[in-house]
Order: C-alpha cells, then sequence, then structure tokens
C-alpha cells in the first residue's frame, strides 16, 4: 500500500461513516414515528457501515505500523517501549 492508498482507504472510512450516521438519522426518524422494525433495519445496516470503517482504518493503521512505526519512534520517541 502506497500513501494515495492509505488517503483512499482514510476517505473510505469517512464514506461509510457519513452512510452510517443517515442510516442512523432515518432509524431515528422510524423509531420516532413508531416503525420499529423500520428503525431496527435501518440501525442495522449503520451498523455495518460503521463496521466498515472500522476496517477501512484498520488496515491502514496496520499498515502504517508495520512501515512507519520505526521512523516515528525515532522522530518522537516514547519512554519505556
Amino acid at each position: 500500500m502506497d500513501q494515495d492508498q492509505s488517503a483512499r482507504q482514510y476517505t473510505t472510512a469517512a464514506d461509510e461513516l457519513e452512510r452510517a450516521v443517515a442510516h442512523y438519522r432515518e432509524a431515528a426518524r422510524h423509531s420516532a414515528l413508531g416503525e420499529h422494525v423500520k428503525a431496527a433495519h435501518h440501525a442495522h445496516i449503520a451498523r455495518g457501515h460503521f463496521l466498515n470503517a472500522q476496517a477501512n482504518a484498520h488496515d491502514a493503521a496496520k499498515w502504517h505500523a508495520d512501515h512507519f512505526s520505526d521512523e516515528v519512534m525515532q522522530e518522537h520517541p516514547v519512554a519505556n517501549v
């Protein structure tokens, strides 16, 4: 993965979070109307988008740890590591 791939993963994670927000808002709207089955569907989908965002951020973070940990520790040492 290059830096461009990392940027794409972060952008994809942000896009997934925006989708999650939209579904959670729709879940709240349906819940307020007493439409609990529809609310549950949207909440479940929102959770899936949230998990997708986490997965993208997770992959990018693992790549960064594998490729930049030593360099960052030299520039910004952390005691007792």
